[in-house]
């Protein structure tokens, strides 16, 4: 089920109906929806989708934005230097049948991107999770990308969050966490931020929908 590939135009109206299939699923605070234009250019003209399609179906697709100096870049709103945003990379939307989850393709398929990313010269991974989706927010914080950020964005709070490509990921332990905090506690989470801690690694919640965010001083990472 994991073998990856490339998609073209030709799976363009696939792509849109798995997203509204999931779209309609799902709490609209906590995904963002895209237009067609958006999966249209992200095609080829400014990014590269993967899919893993199963006996002629589509069962998952995954974005990879690649943006050219004029598109919109997450790294404005992570305070990324001008002269640094042509190294940013997006890991944008995912979708997976829901049949087909439980298999941990989400984060395979992260991790493709990232790869994809270092090949296409990027060295900035970002993307951004809504506190309260905790499968996102797991398997993002799984491939390496920390907690910078917390900003109102796409009709709810957004982790803005970031991984450097070419520094190998780092797995943090429990012992090594300053503080935890749950990833729906914005006040906390935006006091941790400003105390110039990162959310680095998470611990699930027993009993609930919900995980802590393990927070490390920024020089420790």
């Amino acid at each position: 089920m994991t073998d990856i590939t490339r998609l073209d135009e030709s799976q363009l109206d696939a792509i849109i109906s798995l997203h509204h299939d999931v779209i309609a699923d799902a709490d609209p605070t906590l995904v963002a929806s895209e237009t067609d234009a958006f999966f249209k250019d992200h095609l080829a003209d400014c990014g590269k989708t993967f899919g893993i399609i199963q006996n002629g179906s589509l069962l998952a697709y995954c974005v990879l934005g690649l943006p050219r100096p004029k598109d919109p870049n997450f790294g404005t709103d992570q305070g990324i230097a001008d002269a640094d945003l042509p190294l940013v990379a997006h890991i944008d939307g995912v979708a997976v049948r829901a049949e087909c989850r439980g298999h941990n393709l989400q984060q395979i398929l992260t991790r493709h991107r990232m790869n994809e990313a270092i090949k296409a010269g990027r060295t900035l991974a970002l993307t951004t999770v809504a506190p309260g989706n905790t499968a996102s927010l797991i398997n993002i914080l799984s491939c390496g990308l920390l907690v910078r950020g917390l900003k109102e964005k796409y009709g709810g709070q957004r982790f803005l969050m970031r991984a450097d490509l070419t520094k190998t990921h780092c797995r943090y332990s429990q012992e090594d966490v300053q503080e935890w905090c749950l990833a729906t506690d914005i006040e906390c989470c935006h006091r941790l931020l400003d105390a110039g801690l990162v959310g680095a690694t998470y611990r699930k919640v027993p009993d609930r929908n919900s995980v802590e965010i393990g927070w490390l001083p920024d020089h420790c990472i």
